[in-house]
C-alpha cells in the first residue's frame, strides 16, 4: 500500500511520514504541484496543515484529487490534516471562515460519532490544534464527527465517498493516541 502526504507547508508533514511507515504503510511526501500522474499512482492521499488559508490557495494536485472522488472519477481515500480538512470543505463546496478565535495549543476533542476514522479513541481526548479558519459549513453528504468548545467541525466523513477531515493533528506527541486515527485511515485506505 502506498500513501502520498501532500505538503501543503507544515512543519509537521515529516512527522506524518514518520507515522504512516511505521504503520507499515509506504508514504511519500509530494509538493501541492506534483503532476496528475500520481492520482492514480497511490492507493491514498493524506493533505498535510498549513500556514495559507484554504480558499486563498491556488487551485492544484489537491483540488484535483478531491474533484476526482468527489465526481466518481476515483475511489481513492483522503484524509485532509487542519488546513488539508478546510481545503476538502473549501473545494466541495463548504463555508471555510475564520473561527471565533484563533486555537493553538491543547484542546479537549469530544467524539460524537467514532466512525471508522475515530474508532478506538476516547469519548474526550486531548489534541493539538493551530489554526486561524474553521469549516463552518459541510460540503453536502458530509458529519461531523467530533467537536471542541471554540470549534463544531473538529472532524468530518462523508456519508459514501472516502473523504475524511480533522481539524486538529493527529501526528503529534500531543494529541492522546493520534497515531490511532491515521492508523484508522489506513485501514480504510487497505479496504478500498
Amino acid at each position: 500500500m502506498k500513501v502520498a502526504i501532500i505538503n501543503l507547508g507544515s512543519q509537521y508533514t515529516h512527522v506524518i511520514w514518520r507515522t504512516c511507515r511505521d504503520l507499515g504503510v509506504e508514504a511519500v511526501i509530494h509538493p501541492p504541484n506534483a503532476g496528475a500522474d500520481i492520482i492514480d499512482f497511490f492507493d491514498a492521499y493524506i493533505l498535510s496543515g498549513g500556514p495559507s488559508s484554504a480558499p486563498d490557495l491556488p487551485p492544484s494536485q489537491p483540488h484535483r484529487l478531491l474533484k476526482a472522488v468527489w465526481e466518481g472519477k476515483s475511489q481513492k481515500p483522503i484524509l485532509g490534516i487542519c488546513m488539508g480538512h478546510q481545503l476538502m470543505a473549501h473545494v466541495l463546496g463548504g463555508i471555510v471562515s475564520k473561527g471565533v478565535s484563533a486555537e493553538y495549543g491543547v484542546s479537549e476533542i469530544v467524539v460524537d460519532e467514532p466512525a471508522d476514522l475515530l474508532d478506538g479513541m476516547p469519548v474526550k481526548f486531548q489534541a493539538w490544534v493551530s489554526h486561524f479558519d474553521e469549516v463552518k459549513k459541510m460540503p453536502d453528504g458530509f458529519r461531523s464527527l467530533a467537536h471542541s468548545d471554540t470549534c463544531k467541525v473538529e472532524a468530518m466523513k462523508h456519508d459514501k465517498l472516502p473523504l475524511y477531515g480533522v481539524q486538529f493533528h493527529p501526528e503529534v506527541w500531543h494529541t492522546t493516541n493520534g497515531e490511532k486515527i491515521l492508523e484508522n485511515f489506513c485501514n480504510v485506505m487497505k479496504k478500498e
